[in-house]
């Protein structure tokens, strides 16, 4: 015996709304859904993909906060790809012309819909990992490490149970996208769900923790930069680039508000704007993290159409050492995965002005190993004032017992 399909509408909602009409049933929402989530998914793809490059071929050094960066914007991939699967099973249209079609292509949809809740879940707290990896660079300050660790092994764990009750919602778990096979009035089989309160419940005190999270991540650089050896204009820029978060935070509280609403909208799947903005929290998290990283980019850049315009730009390469205290543009900082270095890059040699060696570059990494006792409250942070913002070196031991390394690599071109 067929279930009951118009049961599923009902979603402990009130009686179901009058027929649709034929303008109704033709309507489709999905163009507007797929140009909103694909202009912010090609915009964060943008992002990491200049990211990429600047890590891996410009500054020659590619973290751990990076590699973690690179694995949420998979599942953002992932997450975008879902949309387009699930507009092709009827996302946009009205749920009721939905049923006319027949009972397959909703569950199709909401199939897809279960995959999609959990990639997108484990990419929002990817991208907050990323982050707080990111800050760990900045922070010279014990407590301000034990907060992100913190917080880190805190997002970890909430997205392994997050992660479980997704995955297990119902029992079997087919009937998280089969509604024949839940108990009346959703269909007329046997399987356990959590009830909508339950879930509803659930979902929100995720939300909750991920707007916790932004506010924290958003707020942490002020003290982190202001303390730091730099001019008052590029402590601000910095602090402005590196809390861009908020706007993270702010489509946070949207998609809370309307998570709240979700489970007992009769007309859902014609906007999904709990989805939409769920994504755009994520997009805008990922171009919030990696838009700091983008510096030396845009710094070749201005340099290159400032010697197009100039007629003085060198043929060395875009980066040149100088006695100038603002020409390094951003060095890496400790990364916790690796010893302290400090890779600046390929550079031109200074004797890239004369003809016989304007094309011998060299590649410059610079290495502090320590030689004696390490004294740990002893250690000083010694910053490079910049006007230029670059990212300040994290705290060594004192020079005397800490030697530094230069390796020069010449390749003749």
């Amino acid at each position: 015996m067929s279930p009951d399909w118009s049961n599923v509408l009902r979603r402990q909602a009130p009686p179901l709304p009058p027929p649709l009409t034929p303008e109704e049933i033709a309507y489709d929402n999905s163009p507007e859904i797929l140009a909103m989530t694909g202009s912010f998914f090609a915009a964060a793809a943008l992002v990491v993909l200049l990211r990429c490059y600047v890590r891996m071929s410009m500054l020659r050094v590619f973290g751990i906060d990076d590699w973690v960066m690179l694995l949420a914007m998979v599942l953002c991939a992932a997450t975008f790809a879902c949309f387009v699967l699930r507009v092709h099973y009827g996302l946009g249209h009205h749920m009721m012309a939905l049923f006319m079609r027949g009972p397959a292509g909703f569950v199709n949809l909401t199939k897809v819909q279960y995959i999609q809740a959990i990639t997108m879940m484990v990419a929002i707290s990817s991208v907050k990992v990323s982050i707080a990896l990111t800050l760990l660079r900045l922070s010279v300050q014990r407590i301000y490490n034990r907060i992100l660790w913190a917080s880190i092994i805190f997002l970890v764990l909430m997205t392994i149970a997050c992660s479980g009750t997704l995955v297990f919602q119902c029992l079997p778990v087919r009937a998280a996208w089969d509604g024949s096979l839940r108990p009346p009035p959703f269909g007329t089989g046997t399987a356990k769900c959590y009830s909508m309160d339950t879930f509803r419940n659930l979902g929100l005190m995720n939300s909750s923790f991920n707007i916790a999270t932004d506010v924290l991540f958003a707020a942490m650089p002020i003290p982190l930069i202001w303390q730091l050896q730099l001019t008052i204009r590029t402590k601000v820029s910095l602090i402005m680039i590196l809390s861009l978060g908020w706007f993270a935070c702010a489509a946070g509280i949207i998609k809370a508000v309307k998570q709240y609403y979700v489970l007992t909208e009769m007309d859902w799947t014609v906007s999904d704007s709990f989805n939409v903005w769920n994504f755009i929290e994520l997009a805008t998290g990922a171009i919030a993290a990696s838009l700091p990283t983008l510096k030396p980019l845009f710094k070749d850049v201005l340099e290159t159409a400032r010697g197009l315009t100039s007629g003085t730009r060198s043929r060395g390469g875009s980066y040149k050492i100088k006695d100038s205290k603002s020409s390094l543009g951003y060095s890496k900082t400790t990364d916790p995965w690796n010893s302290k270095e400090i890779a600046l890059g390929s550079y031109a040699s200074n004797e890239a002005s004369s003809p016989t060696s304007s094309k011998v570059p060299y590649h410059v990494r610079i290495s502090t190993q320590p030689t004696g006792a390490v004294d740990k409250e002893g250690w000083e942070a010694h910053r490079k004032e910049s006007d230029e913002g670059s990212w300040p070196l994290r705290p060594h031991h004192s020079l005397g017992s800490s030697g530094i390394i230069r390796t020069r690599e010449i390749s003749i071109v």
